[in-house]
């Protein structure tokens, strides 16, 4: 019998190695956050972003705004505020 659980537990182990090690990575965030306007010279305005400032997460309520409308920069007025314009730039060239 001692054989049999011995058994079963290395199955079960196995079985949560392999899927702990098949779980995939957590997405990069879609949207790149900037308060530079050179980084959207060669983009299109898309449109405002307005949070709230009472909002607990204001960085994520503006990301998310910002994906919402097809943007994937985000241009900040000033690093005191998550406000700022959605944008949709090309992607980088590859090298």
């Amino acid at each position: 019998m001692k054989v049999v659980n011995a058994a079963s537990a290395a199955v079960a182990l196995a079985l949560c190695d392999a899927c702990a090690t098949h779980t995939p990575a957590a997405d990069p965030d879609p949207v790149r956050v900037t308060t530079t306007l050179a980084d959207v010279a060669d983009c299109s305005l898309l449109g405002k972003v307005i949070v709230s400032d009472t909002d607990p997460d204001a960085a994520r309520a503006a990301r998310d705004q910002t994906a919402a409308i097809g943007g994937n920069v985000l241009l900040r007025k000033n690093e005191m505020v998550w406000n700022g314009n959605a944008y949709h730039c090309p992607p980088p060239a590859a090298h």
